[in-house]
């Protein structure tokens, strides 16, 4: 019987595939002949994918008829380390003969002897797949391209008993590691940054390959000619999936998928992926949630092995495989919930940011690349300067990208006992994805509403003067362009780049730029300074005479003020110091002077 997809096909068709079950494939054929004809034959009148699974007796097992770009492949008994007995031998109606994504993907998950595919043109070529074992992984191996009459000669059978025999002797098998090869368009500095976003989200670089063209191709990104030797580069470096340095649409995704037989993910996908690995709060998690549900939303037509039920890894964490495949409108209603209950998160925040303008506390926050060095820079201050031991809780450091996700804000008091707040940001990148800014904007309102930003740079890459650009072109989309900042230049520890230059020129005259060490401390104190300089003084000078059972308020002002000078007079304390304005009511009955003298506004 023949199974899959058989509306509207005719019973001629139905009937002469039907014959498939009576035909025997030969021991070393990959399959009959007269299957071929029969396969070639309905592929080109249905111009749908058309499966035959056979056994290694070579009999025919199932035959399935698929649409113009994918079969659904059989259900087939996994056993431990050993293949299937089963091959499936099935055609690709576009012509193309190399092995898609899916097909790999069945190929691994299936454990199938081999995945044959035949495209179909006036000079049908098949490509054929195999798993094989190196260094106790499981990786794909595939043919080049060969006439139907050279994979006659080939010996299939061969080639599965050996293949086999590296399975059973492997131990403790497991699936090959994602490995991937980066292409892009923009620059080779580009690609060494979605280098680091790969090692980040935990997948090896196997091979770069740069191509130096004005625009995007249309169909395949890179361009058709560059397919070819990216897909040379995938085998050569055992790779297993693609990364493209733009964002992508679903049809260049799709296309490239097909050509190369791996999966192909874009930048954006592989930041959103970092993203949902990394958030730990449950503002993080909505925020991430929402950017990615955003973003596939409109890629849910044709997008390739990212929406696929038998896809893994990379491109597949965060809201599910299950909800990425229910409709638009089940997704809609989801994006909707997520945004009122980020709302409900942002009103709790605006409540917090009033008490704090209420209290008159000045805001800084530290803004910066990722990895520029911000959460070892607020651990550093927050050290040095805490007012009291629940500041000296330490955010996450690690010299990876995006290693902070969740803001933090904690407060920190400057040598003239003034407090302020002072918050650590999630960190900036070139083609930050737009969905992903929407969704922080919650968080990234801390910045918007900031006092002061420090803009972290590391002083010590080449690319500090490209990352302080981008920055700057974040804090502009956001509506934080025009606030009062320090420049931060950070990790001189490590030496200073001769990008380093062009930077401190960029900001020359504009703003105060200090060059730091927070691993090492280095001008953490003058960078103190300049902070404190740069805020407007909140504070009071009074000059009082506090009772001696009032002592209480004397300590209040070595606590929450600046003292300047204090004597012990026959009727209280005399004292002069800084004090905040909003505690200024505590002091006023005891100021020298009377009620409104003695005191400096």
């Amino acid at each position: 019987m023949i199974t899959g997809n058989i509306d509207g096909v005719r019973k001629r068709i139905l009937d002469e595939l039907e014959e498939i079950f009576d035909i025997k494939t030969a021991k070393y054929s990959f399959i009959d002949d007269s299957i071929i004809e029969i396969m070639l034959k309905a592929t080109r009148e249905l111009n749908r994918e058309i499966s035959v699974l056979v056994d290694r007796k070579g009999k025919v097992a199932e035959v399935t008829i698929g649409d113009s770009s994918t079969v659904s492949m059989p259900l087939v008994d996994l056993r431990d380390n050993k293949l299937s007995r089963v091959r499936v031998v099935h055609t690709h109606p576009n012509g193309n003969p190399n092995l898609s994504a899916l097909d790999v993907s069945a190929l691994v998950k299936m454990k199938l002897d081999s995945i044959v595919a035949i495209g179909v043109s006036d000079h049908p070529e098949v490509v054929m797949g195999f798993l094989t074992v190196e260094n106790q992984k499981v990786h794909v191996e595939a043919t080049k391209p060969m006439s139907i009459e050279d994979a006659q000669r080939f010996n299939i059978i061969d080639r599965i008993v050996y293949n086999e025999g590296l399975l059973l002797d492997a131990e403790d098998l497991e699936e090959d590691d994602e490995r991937a090869v980066l292409i892009g368009l923009d620059s080779e500095e580009s690609l060494v940054e979605l280098a680091e976003l790969a090692n980040a989200a935990e997948v090896s670089v196997g091979e770069v390959v740069f191509q130096n063209r004005a625009s995007q191709d249309n169909a395949f990104y890179i361009g058709k000619g560059k397919v070819s030797e990216v897909r040379d580069v995938l085998q050569l470096s055992r790779s297993n999936l693609v990364i493209a340095d733009d964002e992508l649409t679903g049809s260049q995704i799709r296309n490239l998928e097909d050509e190369l037989g791996v999966k192909v993910i874009d930048r954006t996908t592989l930041i959103l992926e970092i993203f949902a690995r990394r958030a730990r709060s449950k503002e993080a998690k909505l925020q991430v949630e929402l950017a990615q549900l955003k973003y596939r939303m409109s890629r849910l037509i044709g997008l390739g092995t990212v929406m696929s039920r038998t896809g893994g890894g990379i491109g597949t964490r965060g809201p599910g495989e299950q909800q990425l495949e229910i409709d638009r409108r089940k997704i809609r209603d989801r994006v909707n919930d997520l945004k009122n209950e980020l709302k409900k998160v942002v009103a709790i925040r605006n409540v917090q940011r009033e008490n704090r303008n209420q209290n008159e506390i000045q805001r800084i926050s530290l803004v910066g690349y990722t990895n520029s060095g911000k959460s070892t820079l607020r651990n550093a201050l927050a050290d040095m300067a805490s007012k009291d031991s629940i500041v000296k809780s330490k955010v996450l450091e690690k010299d990876m990208l995006f290693a902070t996700l969740d803001t933090t804000t904690r407060a920190i008091s400057f040598e003239d006992n003034r407090v302020v707040t002072l918050t650590d940001t999630v960190g900036f990148v070139r083609k930050l994805p737009h969905d992903l800014i929407e969704a922080f904007k919650s968080t990234l309102e801390e910045v918007i509403y900031s006092d002061l930003l420090v803009h972290v740079i590391d002083g010590s890459v080449d690319d500090c003067y490209a990352q302080a650009m981008a920055v700057d072109e974040v804090l502009e989309e956001i509506g934080a362009g025009n606030t009062d900042r320090i420049i931060a230049v950070n990790k001189i520890d490590k030496g200073k780049s001769y990008r380093t230059e062009d930077v401190e020129k960029l900001y020359e005259g504009k703003y105060p730029i200090v060059e730091i060490s927070a691993k090492n401390g280095t001008n953490l104190k003058r960078l103190m300074e300049q902070m404190a300089s740069a805020l407007p003084d909140n504070l009071v000078e009074i000059e009082a005479v506090i009772p001696y059972d009032m002592q209480k308020l004397v300590s209040l002002l070595h606590e929450k003020g600046t003292v300047i000078s204090e004597e012990y007079e026959e009727t209280g304390t005399k004292i002069r110091a800084k004090v905040p304005q909003r505690e200024l009511h505590q002091y006023k009955e005891f100021i020298r002077g009377g009620k409104d003298e003695g005191f400096d506004h």
